[in-house]
């Protein structure tokens, strides 16, 4: 069913998909209120990546285009896929700050791999400490406590100096479509 997902490990969008969400901003990213940033690849069955968009929950204007880097035979173009089959790979990092976080993908979504990240943070906004506390699937992102510390957060902390605690989730997952 998902003709190019087996190739999409090799792509090098894969592995660098978390790492481009890190770059996109160049703001610091808010550490007091929940967010989430996405981008989507949309590969046709003959393994052409069709287009890229990043999306964030904090700029609500238009999608932004992006670029997928590889070549047609790294995403499964010597299969004879079908140009009228698509499948949209998503890479998303999710923030919750003190919360419990959202590893939910919605319907219809097929869940690749992803990983949940502890983090805790000092009171000029760096990352003071980190902690993977999960992972499932069979995709996992290439995103970790030495990109989470590359990060910047806005400044915070609590009452009496105590620092801000959250956690970030990095999904992969897919949906595939046939266009009449």
């Amino acid at each position: 069913m998902f003709r190019a997902i087996a190739a999409l490990s090799l792509i090098s969008a894969a592995a660098a998909a978390p790492a481009a969400l890190a770059a996109q901003g160049s703001a610091a990213l808010p550490a007091t209120a929940p967010w989430w940033e996405r981008i989507t690849v949309t590969i046709s069955g003959d393994g052409e990546a069709r287009s890229c968009s990043f999306e964030t929950s904090y700029d609500k204007s238009r999608p932004q285009s992006c670029d997928v880097v590889a070549t047609k035979a790294a995403m499964g173009a010597e299969e004879q896929g079908s140009k009228s089959q698509f499948t949209k790979i998503t890479f998303e990092r999710r923030f919750s700050p003190g919360a419990s976080p959202d590893t939910k993908v919605a319907p219809g979504e097929t869940f690749l791999g992803g990983q949940v990240m502890a983090l805790g943070f000092s009171s000029d906004g760096a990352v003071a400490s980190c902690k993977v506390i999960a992972t499932s699937g069979a995709m996992l992102p290439q995103y970790g406590c030495d990109e989470a510390k590359a990060e910047r957060f806005t400044a915070s902390a609590r009452a009496g100096g105590e620092p801000r605690q959250g956690y970030m989730t990095i999904l992969v997952y897919a949906h595939s479509a046939h266009m009449v």
